[in-house]
């Protein structure tokens, strides 16, 4: 019964063809402001970058729960444990290691939708599809 009352509510909610036009209206006026595209993003001041870290490693820790936070820092100082997690963000901010993650990222999302890669290679995987 749930399944045909979300497949109902999606498709008359969210695929509904009087909705299609407003929709597409205010992802192009958010998209596009004022019909052209928005001015470029400045990068933030280094202290604006030392607040977004802050708050970062202040909401990480909030969403631990406390088993969690017992297990893997030894203190139980705020402070400290925010410099700790504000040490691991550190490593996000190196485009090297941003560049390894997304691949693996990648590489993991590829091997879950095809699992057969991970024992053959492409070239295998084409000559078998295709010969």
């Amino acid at each position: 019964f749930s399944h045909r009352l979300l497949s109902h509510t999606f498709h008359a909610r969210v695929l509904n063809p009087s909705n299609l036009p407003p929709l597409l209206r205010t992802v192009r006026a958010t998209l596009f402001p004022n019909n052209g595209l928005a001015p470029p993003r400045q990068p933030p001041t280094p202290a604006e970058a030392q607040a977004i870290k802050h708050r970062c490693a202040a909401t990480l820790l909030a969403l631990l729960p406390d088993p969690v936070v017992a297990t893997f820092y030894a203190t139980r100082q705020p402070d400290q444990m925010r410099v700790q997690v504000e040490s691991l963000l550190d490593c996000l901010g190196d485009a090297y290691l941003n560049k390894h993650l997304v691949f693996a990222i990648l590489e993991l999302i590829v091997v879950r939708l095809v699992p057969e890669i991970a024992e053959k290679g492409v070239v295998e995987l084409m000559e078998e599809r295709l010969g």
